[in-house]
């Protein structure tokens, strides 16, 4: 009995050492994860910083290509093959040359795309024109009767009547349009700050 209660006070006093000690570890462990918590914010916040003047010049390339396009595709459908846009793309290209270090690799594939796409629809509504002249002048000269002035359903924004060659259409209506919606996905994106 004498060494039980020799023994208990020595092992309470051992269980209560163990006890704070745990603690204490816990607490340290605790202070040691706030403070890497706290500093990795406050690095995430001087990066967020220093990148706003960059994220600013990207959100704006974003909008100036985006407009760009935009503008192609109303001249291409204003126009309705009646002019040409091939000889708008350089003036894309050397945009994409003189941002290229705030727009990335796949925003630049994008719009190559998307002038891929609707150079093509612009081609062949030229060349829809072109076969609708021919066959009004033919019908005019053979018969007197005025088949009227070209129609696009392009012109008027509606999709593209099937063409001839129906599988190269769709690839480019295709590429055209995953350009344009990737595209304004990724402008959503910056705008946004993501």
């Amino acid at each position: 009995m004498e060494l039980l209660t020799a023994a208990l006070p020595v092992g309470a006093t051992v269980f209560v050492a163990i006890v704070g000690y745990l603690q204490w570890r816990r607490s340290e462990r605790r202070q040691a994860e706030n403070e890497t918590a706290r500093q990795v914010l406050e690095h995430a916040e001087r990066r967020r910083i220093a990148r706003g003047p960059y994220d600013q010049q990207r959100l704006e390339a974003l909008q100036e290509l985006l407009d760009k396009l935009r503008e192609l595709e109303i001249q291409s459908r204003w126009n309705a093959g009646g002019q040409d846009l091939r000889a708008e793309v350089p003036k894309i290209n050397t945009f994409l040359i003189k941002h290229g270090e705030v727009l990335e690799n796949e925003e630049r594939r994008l719009a190559q795309q998307f002038l891929e796409g609707l150079t093509w629809i612009d081609h062949r509504e030229a060349e829809e024109r072109r076969r609708w002249e021919e066959q009004r002048e033919q019908e005019l000269s053979e018969h007197g009767a005025d088949i009227g002035s070209y129609e696009s359903s392009w012109e008027r924004t509606g999709p593209l009547p099937p063409p001839d060659r129906i599988h190269e259409a769709h690839q480019a209506v295709q590429k055209w349009t995953s350009a344009r919606d990737a595209l304004e996905e990724r402008l959503r994106k910056a705008l946004q700050g993501m």
